[in-house]
């Protein structure tokens, strides 16, 4: 029989969630698999993971909140329920362990390259955490607001009315690390600077695109394995990853002595040179993906649900600082979280789910699964921001149960700029323009690192008559 020593603090959590007694690690719900790969890692090899998120949906909705998988030789814990989610948060102490991409971890060993917060650990990343909490998750946003206002009226300038928008990825995702360059050096500042830079940052947008499609075809393959053998879509994507690096440096050696924005609050924080550039270049990379998609998503749904287009404008004229554009912005991300998926190391032995994990065990939380949640949201599957208002269909459980940024020490640190952004951006396109979706097929959500859309998205603006 397994025995196992519990401590105060787990006999708590066991009596908090009424669990009469602590079952064993092998007694978790699993998948039936191939031995040391699993189903999952199977899906994967053979090509389904653009779908693994909805996999991973109909293996929760058979085998309950908790379920244990292989993926290669590592055992996973897969978790959707929301409380049990936060339960890990909580315990991850205070140095918090995520997984990262191997391909990424395994250029920057490579090539002796020192990345930002997202690859720090320890002490290191918990002085810069701390330094970049100060700065963006706290006092006041309205320089933020300033510089996300600056970038969207570019945005809204690139616009054809009446005639169907191109490149629509291609424009948000220039439009994504305009914002954050904006950010960096003041809305005025970038509005100024903008016919200097602008090709810089069109290039840089497009190498950043890159970098995640081709991190995306190498999880098909062990990134060590596409390195030895000296693979095309390991040399693809080294090559991504370095000409990006290069514009990064080359954009903040271009704008680091401006005197206003994010750049200018690092400098007064006593940042040397050498740690701003590698927390400045992460945040540029990680915009590229995160916020543009999930733009996109927004757009989607907005043009499939004209009444809420109706519903914001007319809001927005009466109340300019309504809620209503931020709540259309919770839903969205609710149903196409921009990170289906969030991984923990535990760091000690948890009781999750009434089941014993221990220490050192991958903990994979189901965003997507918890988002589409029936316990917490009524009708699920349907758009509804007033969901989300105070007092709504469903009260504080549903900002409870969707976990889009994640939460704790780990969680986003540029959550307020995506918020900010992505509820700037709507308000400005819906006081501009009616938005129609002009595709015949369906549109469904693939994975390719973030939930996008199977098909392209063909939008129209129309001006407001």
């Amino acid at each position: 029989m397994f025995v196992k020593k519990i401590t105060t603090t787990t006999c708590s959590l066991i009596i908090r969630r009424k669990y009469c007694s602590v079952k064993n690690f092998e007694d978790i719900p699993s998948t039936r698999g191939l031995p040391l790969i699993g189903s999952t890692f199977s899906l994967v090899i053979t090509g389904g993971l653009k779908k693994l998120h909805k996999y991973i949906d109909r293996r929760h909705n058979k085998l309950g909140p908790i379920f244990r998988d292989n993926v290669g030789p590592v055992t996973a814990v897969f978790l959707s329920d929301p409380d049990e989610m936060r339960a890990v948060f909580a315990k991850e102490g205070k140095y918090p362990k995520l997984t990262k991409p191997s391909s990424w971890l395994l250029y920057n060993e490579k090539n002796n390259y020192s990345r930002g917060l997202f690859f720090m650990e320890g002490e290191e990343w918990h002085h810069f955490r701390r330094i970049m909490n100060k700065l963006l998750l706290k006092g006041d946003f309205s320089w933020i607001e300033t510089s996300c206002d600056a970038a969207t009226s570019l945005l809204i300038d690139r616009i054809n009315p009446n005639e169907e928008f191109k490149n629509l990825e291609a424009e948000l995702y220039k439009w994504s690390l305009e914002v954050i360059v904006s950010v960096l050096i003041g809305g005025d500042n970038y509005k100024r600077r903008y016919e200097e830079i602008e090709n810089l940052v069109d290039r840089l947008s497009s190498t950043v695109n890159l970098i995640f499609k081709r991190t995306s075809e190498l999880q098909l393959i062990p990134a060590e394995l596409a390195l030895k053998l000296n693979l095309k879509r390991w040399r693809n994507f080294e090559e991504s990853v370095k000409r990006s690096l290069n514009l990064a440096n080359d954009l903040i050696d271009r704008i680091r002595n401006e005197n206003d924005g994010l750049i200018n609050k690092m400098k007064q924080e006593n940042i040397n040179n050498k740690d701003l550039d590698r927390i400045i270049i992460d945040l540029i990379i990680s915009a590229g993906d995160t916020t543009s998609y999930t733009m996109i998503w927004i757009l989607f749904l907005m043009a499939k649900h004209k009444n809420h287009q109706t519903k914001l404008r007319q809001t927005l004229r009466s109340d300019p600082k309504t809620n209503y554009s931020k709540n259309i912005v919770r839903e969205s991300l609710r149903l196409y979280p921009v990170a289906p998926f969030l991984t923990r190391v535990l760091p000690e032995d948890a009781v999750i789910c009434g089941y014993n994990v221990p220490a050192g065990t991958a903990v994979v939380m189901s965003v997507y699964t918890s988002g589409r949640n029936g316990k917490y949201f009524k009708r699920p599957d349907v758009f509804l921001p007033e969901r989300w208002d105070r007092g709504g269909m469903n009260d504080s459980s549903v900002r409870q149960a969707s976990l889009p940024f994640s939460m704790g020490p780990r969680s986003c640190v540029g959550k307020k700029i995506a918020e900010i952004q992505l509820t700037v951006t709507l308000s400005k396109l819906i006081e501009n323009f009616n938005i129609d979706v002009v595709n015949d097929e369906e549109i469904d959500d693939v994975l390719v690192m973030v939930p996008q859309p199977s098909k392209p998205l063909r939008l129209i603006f129309r001006n407001i008559t």
